[in-house]
This record gives structure tokens, C-alpha cells and sequence, in this order.
């Protein structure tokens, strides 16, 4: 499996990204947690269960409703996900980073290709050239 600040840190100088429905239905699905951390604190998605459970791909799984190809049956029952799913929703999971970063700017839940300015910025725009 793919560590995911290997997958992270590329997002983080994006300067363009699509959003999809896939992302939102996991954002609408997020445990918000207050995080004390350092300093005053914040509100932040639980990271240990971030969609209620700490098994995060089982879970994106039955949030997007995964074909039955993507799961491993044990007792007849979906039990796992199959490794190649577990990649894509670890994927899928990290890019909310930027997915929220998006709607929480625009102040929409809308799919669809943003851009920014600078890699650094949180001037997310919707690109509406080829929507």
C-alpha cells in the first residue's frame, strides 16, 4: 500500500483539480472532531475514523457503493476490500484534502475543475472553460 504522505504531497502544489461526486459523498459522510493540537485548537476531521470507522477504505467503499469486484467475501459476506480498491480509495481519501480546501472557499458542493493562482494559495476558482 501507498503511504499517504507520499500521496499528499504532491496535492499540496496543485494548482489545478477536479472535484467529483465521489469526494463529496465523503465529505458529507466526515466526522468532524475539535482537534486541540497546539495554539487554540480547531475543528478538523477525525483522522483515526474519519468516516466512522478506523478500517477508512472498507468504509469509502460502502459510502460510494464499490461494485462487487472490489471486495473480498468471507462467509459469503463483503469482509475486505481487494488490494487494487484499497489503492484507489486511499487515493480518493487523501484528494479530499483538497476537495474540502475547494468547498470550503467557493462555499459550494459543487463537481466540477478548479484552479488556483499559486501552489501555496487557497484562491480556489471553478475553471468554467469546459464545464
Amino acid at each position: 500500500m501507498i503511504g499517504n504522505w507520499a500521496l499528499v504531497e504532491p496535492l499540496l502544489s496543485v494548482m489545478e483539480f477536479t472535484v467529483t461526486e465521489d469526494h463529496l459523498k465523503l465529505l458529507r459522510h466526515a466526522y468532524v472532531v475539535w482537534d486541540e493540537g497546539e495554539g487554540y485548537g480547531a475543528p478538523g476531521i477525525n483522522p483515526k475514523k474519519p468516516y466512522g470507522n478506523s478500517y477508512v477504505q472498507r468504509d469509502i467503499a460502502r459510502i460510494l457503493d464499490a461494485p462487487d469486484d472490489d471486495w473480498e467475501l468471507e462467509d459469503g459476506e463483503k469482509a475486505y476490500v481487494t488490494p487494487a480498491a484499497e489503492e484507489r480509495f486511499t487515493r480518493m481519501h487523501v484528494e479530499t484534502m483538497v476537495a474540502l480546501q475547494i468547498v470550503l472557499v467557493t462555499g459550494e458542493f459543487r463537481p466540477g475543475r478548479y484552479r488556483r493562482e499559486a501552489p501555496w494559495g487557497i484562491d480556489w476558482r471553478r475553471d468554467e472553460r469546459g464545464q
